[in-house]
């Protein structure tokens, strides 16, 4: 069995699935071409996500809110890590609430979160 998220909360699934034993995931060929909402393209998982180093040491970092989708932290932070060799990736997790997502995700895989709180609905933290 092969499990995978979709949406926008799905990359988590899709770019950590080497980290936590999975054998494969999908990308799209091209911008615009998913088969299925949410799905990277595979430039994203090779360049902005560097897909090919992610393994099990790897430490998990973020920006959280809802939406992420505008932040453009991932592509700052994935390339300062990589040009640094820190086994890191830097994901974007769309979170409805925020303690949830902290006690879900307090491990020690899971070691750093930036708030993003621009279109963020108060009442859910």
């Amino acid at each position: 069995m092969i499990g995978i998220a979709i949406g926008e909360k799905g990359i988590l699934s899709r770019v950590l699935c080497a980290k936590f034993g999975g054998f494969l995931t999908f990308g799209s060929i091209e911008d615009g071409g998913v088969s299925a909402p949410g799905q990277p393209t595979i430039k994203e998982l090779l360049d902005l996500y560097n897909f090919r180093h992610i393994g099990v040491d790897t430490k998990v970092h973020g920006v959280i809110g809802n939406p992420t989708s505008h932040s453009k932290s991932p592509h700052l932070y994935n390339a300062a890590f990589k040009s640094l060799g820190f086994d890191g990736v830097y994901l974007p997790f769309s979170v409805d609430n925020v303690s949830d997502f902290l006690n879900t995700y307090s491990t020690l895989d899971f070691v750093g979160y930036r708030y993003d709180d621009i279109l963020q609905d108060s009442s859910t933290l």
